[in-house]
């Protein structure tokens, strides 16, 4: 997967086939656990994407969501994870396996495990795309370990956005911002209509 180092920052930046690829990692370490769920619950929105394939891929029947929000910007969290929309089916006496992107401070799995077990779920495991060394709450089953910062192909417009104030208020020009995000991966037609109205927050 493609890493680049930005003003001190490591940042990764995996494709939609390297995204499936950690997907099905992490689906046969839960396969090979000959363990069964009657649930797979999403947080929204990182876990939203990669939901449906890793529930293909493990042969769970039903899928639920709930979002929960905790980052507001890069490196920028609220004090605790917000429940934003709660979880619309009963899952009492139910095994559930609750997914996520990534496990980084830990507090959002924290918080999403325990409302899940609040709302009468028989036992609850945790999965989650990539693993950062520094969690608080080590996850069940993960895909892949990293320390950088992940920019998803799921979030290209937003990360984009994000990224061009962080470094615009370091002094990179919007050439730099430019050639920054192709070097992450960035198709530059895309970097162009994101960067189109060349306005930071």
């Amino acid at each position: 997967m493609k890493t680049l180092t930005i003003e001190g920052q490591k940042y990764l930046s995996p494709s939609w086939e390297e995204m499936s690829d950690v997907c099905f990692t992490l689906a046969k370490k839960i396969a090979d656990a000959n363990v069964k769920y009657d649930r797979l619950v999403a947080i929204s929105k990182g876990g939203l994407t990669e939901a449906k394939t890793l529930l293909d891929f493990l042969e769970i029947k039903d899928l639920s969501v709930f979002e929960m929000k905790f980052y507001s910007d890069i490196y920028k969290t609220f004090d605790t994870p917000q429940i934003t929309q709660v979880l619309g089916t009963k899952i009492t006496g139910e095994k559930i396996l609750l997914f996520d992107d990534v496990a980084d401070s830990g507090k959002t799995l924290i918080a999403a495990k325990k409302y899940l077990e609040e709302q009468m779920a028989k036992e609850v495991e945790v999965a989650v795309l990539f693993n950062k060394p520094w969690t608080k709450f080590t996850p069940d089953f993960y895909g892949e370990e990293t320390d950088t910062w992940i920019v998803f192909p799921h979030d290209r417009r937003e990360m984009a956005k994000l990224l061009r104030n962080k470094w615009a208020k370091s002094g990179q020009t919007q050439k730099d911002i430019f050639t920054n995000l192709i070097n992450l991966g960035y198709p530059e037609y895309q970097v162009e209509y994101f960067l189109k109205d060349n306005e930071t927050e």
